[in-house]
């Protein structure tokens, strides 16, 4: 029998820090309840769609919302880090976010990305206690970085110690499947790439940001970043999930890591 394709949907719930990148100050209050907002939207919509989720979580923000923590877990939701909070990432942070994370919850926090996909030494995120990192996009994204000729397919990696998960890409052209490419790419585009990279690899790897569902007017980001936000990006998200919900199993990324590991076992 075939084995079922696989989505690991998840979402980088942060604190909302991205308008100084354009000259644009934001208080700190501010960051941390636009980001909640958009958090609790999110829980939501994962509500009606009744799917599971992995949530890269900042300690930050997790502290400043225990209650969202509490209710991302009622619903299944996997905890994992991303980070003690969106800037400034220190190698002590990786450690000291997991465990800040795995008090808060209650729940072991065994997956990893870190903010805006920097690169973070493999053997430094496995030394910290994580089993997976998901913070490769295996394509170019010009002024961010350029991965195209990278690993598309899950890999270990940390001798062995890690599971290394990049976000999905088309083979060939490395069409990227993250929230950018969904926001501004033609609907029939981005579900014709989820069904190749399905085809192809048997499972699909997609990551969005709980603030992009919140009324981004009033910012002066970047046209790319704001073509579709609040309810707008929200419906048209959730249409795409119930698309993708009637041809592949929702999982985790730690019950996808978990199920790799019993199937090549060291």
């Amino acid at each position: 029998m075939a084995e079922p394709r696989r989505v690991l949907l998840s979402f980088d719930v942060e604190e909302f820090d991205a308008p100084p990148e354009f000259g644009q100050p934001i208080a700190d209050a501010d960051q941390l309840r636009i980001g909640a907002e958009g958090w609790s939207l999110t829980l939501d919509l994962l509500a009606r769609l009744a799917l599971p989720a992995t949530l890269f979580t900042t300690a930050r923000i997790a502290e400043h919302r225990p209650d969202l923590l509490r209710r991302s877990l009622a619903l299944g939701c996997e905890i994992a880090s991303h980070g003690l909070r969106h800037t400034g990432l220190e190698i002590p942070h990786l450690a000291q976010s997991r465990e800040i994370l795995a008090r808060l919850s209650g729940a072991p926090v065994v997956g990893f990305r870190a903010a805006r996909l920097a690169a973070v030494p493999h053997d430094a995120i496995a030394d910290a206690g994580y089993l997976y990192n998901s913070s490769e996009n295996p394509t170019w994204i010009p002024g961010r970085y350029n991965n195209f000729f990278r690993t598309r397919k899950p890999y270990t990696d940390a001798g062995g110690r890690l599971l290394n998960i990049p976000a999905s890409v088309t083979p060939i052209v490395r069409f990227p499947m993250f929230w950018l490419s969904f926001k501004n790419a033609p609907l029939p585009i981005t579900r014709a790439a989820a069904a190749w990279i399905l085809a192809a690899d048997g499972v699909l790897n997609l990551y969005f940001h709980p603030w992009e569902f919140t009324d981004l007017s009033p910012w002066r980001l970047p046209p790319y970043m704001k073509r579709l936000h609040g309810p707008a990006m929200l419906d048209r998200l959730e249409r795409y999930l119930a698309w993708l919900a009637r041809r592949a199993t929702f999982e985790t990324f730690a019950a996808f890591a978990e199920r790799r590991r019993r199937e090549s076992p060291r």
